[in-house]
């Protein structure tokens, strides 16, 4: 690890740390990838399921998943959810997926561990420096970055840094080392608090592309759900009996299964479509909840959906090693909390949703970045995680100026 000082600001430029000494991108954004989506029902991914999947398995015994576990029928509903076990965790050991199919059910909890694996071996930082240092052409203040409630950081906090590229025109910049690793090993030694320690904005995908748009989105659902809590636009109800597409099937599950559902539109300054989906029922008198973002309606509904599905399935199974007695003790607490009956005022049709379906990941991609440019007036950020012996692109994404709720299950 190299360390910057204001001396060799002087000397060299930081410019030159930037580009590598020479002007040229050390660390350019991979070239966009044109492929075609080969799937477009519930996700958008280059690949099938089932190629995805065989395309990943190969991998299991090297990132540590044992075995992936199907949980759906634990509960009523029937929406897939599966779950990656990985014992040697340095996070949690269980993680979940959800979707349309058994297949994408299965892709998403092991592409969920593989993410996880990556983010718990970040490499030391390729440089050291202040704060007020690196803040001079990093493009961001590094207080818009998701901080701990009392955290201790000031100008003058020597931290380590590592390179990460604007998604915008691909120029490199730095992100804190500490906010991209994900390690949960108990240390003796004492650090003072700094940035919050979370998954936001940590995907993989088959390309770079749908990597990085995997996490955009999760970026811009955790800043709508944010907005919803603190802001003054209050969300709107989805008027479900207009809903069409494949969230219609998701919808008959849970009717089916006597499952209450309600579907908050929540306000989205980028414009993507983003939900907010509760729900209840008698047989499991408890609230469970979940959010999706996607400039795509029927994938953003469709998202929302599953993950309710699957928070509920989660603390059936009860596997998840950070579900603690409190998460217990709040259900117990809310087993009379029933959703409010909507009223007719103010609900919105399915219709009335924007959305946008490209043909390939990287339009999805150059849009998507645009509108979060234009409302914070800072280019999401991506740091490259992919690992060239594992081949598969694994990144986290950072939008400095977007707010940050914390994650369903």
């Amino acid at each position: 690890m190299s360390r910057l000082t204001p001396v060799d600001q002087a000397d060299s430029g930081m410019a030159d740390t930037l580009s590598g000494g020479d002007g040229v991108l050390a660390h350019p954004v991979p070239a966009l990838d044109d492929t075609r989506k080969a799937c477009v029902s519930g996700t958008h991914r280059v690949l099938t399921p089932a190629d995805t999947l065989r395309r990943i398995r190969p991998l299991f015994p090297i990132v540590g998943i044992t075995r992936l576990a199907d949980v759906t029928w634990l509960d009523e509903i029937g929406i897939p959810v599966h779950q990656a076990v990985r014992p040697n965790s340095r996070t949690v050991s269980v993680s979940q997926g959800k979707g349309l199919t058994h297949d994408l059910a299965r892709v998403s909890a092991a592409m969920e561990s593989i993410e996880s694996w990556h983010a718990e071996r970040v490499e030391p930082g390729e440089t050291t420096a202040t704060v007020a240092d690196m803040e001079d052409v990093c493009g961001y203040r590094v207080q818009e970055l998701p901080l701990e409630p009392r955290h201790h950081l000031r100008p003058g906090l020597e931290l380590a840094w590592t390179r990460a590229s604007r998604l915008d025109d691909g120029t490199d910049t730095f992100l804190p080392t500490d906010l991209l690793r994900l390690d949960g090993r108990v240390r003796d030694t004492w650090m003072p608090p700094l940035f919050a320690q979370n998954s936001n904005g940590l995907a993989s995908g088959n390309t770079f592309a749908e990597a990085a748009l995997h996490g955009l989105y999760e970026v811009v659902e955790r800043d709508c759900l944010a907005r919803a809590r603190t802001g003054p636009s209050p969300a709107a109800d989805l008027d479900l009996a207009t809903v069409d597409g494949p969230a219609r099937e998701l919808l008959g599950l849970m009717d089916a299964a006597q499952v209450e559902v309600r579907v908050e539109v929540l306000p989205s300054p980028t414009g993507l479509a983003c939900f907010l989906a509760t729900i209840w029922s008698e047989e499991f008198p408890v609230l469970f909840a979940g959010a999706g973002a996607h400039l795509d309606r029927d994938v953003a509904l469709c998202r929302a959906l599953t993950e309710a599905a699957q928070s509920r399935a989660a603390q059936i199974a009860g596997a998840r090693d950070d579900l603690t007695t409190g998460a217990y003790r709040r259900a117990v607490a809310s087993r009379s909390a029933r959703p409010a009956p909507l009223t007719g005022a103010d609900r919105l049709t399915y219709d009335e949703i924007p959305s946008v379906r490209n043909e390939t990941l990287a339009d999805d991609l150059r849009t998507t970045v645009t509108r979060v440019l234009a409302l914070t007036g800072r280019s999401p950020l991506v740091a490259d995680h992919t690992r060239p012996d594992l081949g598969i692109p694994v990144v986290r994404v950072v939008c400095p100026g977007l707010l940050c709720e914390p994650a369903f299950m």
